[in-house]
């Protein structure tokens, strides 16, 4: 009999966590941190909907450019003192797997 009362709780307490998770906005459940590293960064950004930040930590010792492609194909770059952490507004979306390190932002990316 113990037995089956316990099954009964986890199966309520189951049906109204699961009840819970389903109530949740299909838009704040979209919402999502994309994150990854190269060399010398660390780096995030959000999902957004008009603009994107980009949040950067450069961990080497001197300062360096994490730079990236866009959804619109546009280069982006942030330049970022070493040990310091940045993060900087862009109007067109990241693309994910085109983050690397360069020794300078090209002319026009940024900064």
């Amino acid at each position: 009999m113990k037995i089956a009362k316990r099954l009964g709780a986890v199966a309520a307490t189951t049906a109204a966590l699961v009840g819970f998770v389903g109530t949740v906005p299909a838009a704040a459940a979209a919402d999502s941190v994309h994150r990854g590293s190269t060399t010398c960064f660390n780096w995030s950004w959000g999902d957004g909907t008009v603009t994107w930040t980009v949040y950067a930590h450069n961990t080497c010792g001197s300062t360096k450019g994490l730079d990236w492609t866009t959804s619109t194909g546009a280069e982006a770059c942030m330049w970022v003192a070493g040990g310091a952490k940045e993060h900087h507004v862009y109007p067109d979306e990241p693309k994910n797997n085109t983050w690397h390190d360069v020794s300078s932002c090209p002319p026009g990316t940024g900064d």
